[in-house]
């Protein structure tokens, strides 16, 4: 009965919290809205019977609300397109100079630009490969994912080239450390990048089948 019981709580749980999400950020980008829609409605005296089961005043806030959406949806497309024009891309650069000279507002907005870039950025060309790296100490190894390969050594290491090598806490991922090794101390995996963040977040849970790369095999991995 045990085993069924978990057995369901992770099938259930998954979508419940997904639903749960969803309903959050779609509630939150239309409720400031929905009045203005609804008043709309209203005036032309749609829906005013309702629909199926569902009153009209149920019926003319999920209408609004799903007008708002394709409205929010079709203005981010325009932007997105608007954006690639030459004067647009500028008047963007000149309204971001502006607001990164205006104190506290230019830390708050540099944060959030550097963030959503990072979480919209393609992975592929972030993060080159999956390795394994001596990590905290050199009696154990932890996963991590190569940034660049060609690093000049400083200190000790001058006029040697070093490997970036971003290493992820657990479970979350969007903070880490972010180490340089000789080419000698990197074990490189034939993971996926996709696979590494799964490994992470789930602790070690869903671990994936990986092997390592051999040596003469690593150039073409890693390029």
């Amino acid at each position: 009965m045990k085993k069924y019981l978990i057995t369901g709580l992770v099938i259930l749980l998954p979508l419940t919290l997904t639903v749960l999400i969803v309903s959050f950020i779609f509630n939150l980008l239309t409720e400031p809205f929905v009045g203005i829609v609804k008043e709309i409605l209203e005036h032309y005296g749609l829906f005013e019977n309702g629909f199926l089961f569902l009153k009209a005043e149920q019926v003319q806030k999920y209408f609004s609300q799903l007008i708002i959406i394709l409205i929010l949806f079709f203005t981010l497309v325009g932007l997105g397109w608007l954006a690639r024009w030459f004067f647009v891309n500028y008047a963007i650069q000149f309204g971001e100079n502006v607001l990164n000279k205006i104190p506290f507002i230019s830390n708050v907005y540099r944060t959030c630009n550097e963030i959503i870039k990072t979480l919209f950025a393609s992975r592929g060309d972030s993060f080159k490969q999956v390795v394994l790296v001596p990590f905290p100490s050199t009696g154990a190894t932890a996963i991590g994912l190569v940034t660049n390969t060609a690093v000049p050594g400083v200190g000790p290491n001058q006029g040697e080239m070093l490997i970036s090598v971003f290493v992820p806490t657990t479970p979350n991922p969007t903070s880490g450390f972010l180490l340089f090794y000789k080419q000698k101390d990197v074990v490189y995996l034939d993971m996926k990048v996709e696979e590494a963040f799964k490994y992470i977040i789930s602790c070690g849970i869903m671990s994936p089948t990986f092997n390592v790369v051999k040596t003469s095999d690593c150039s073409k991995h890693v390029s």
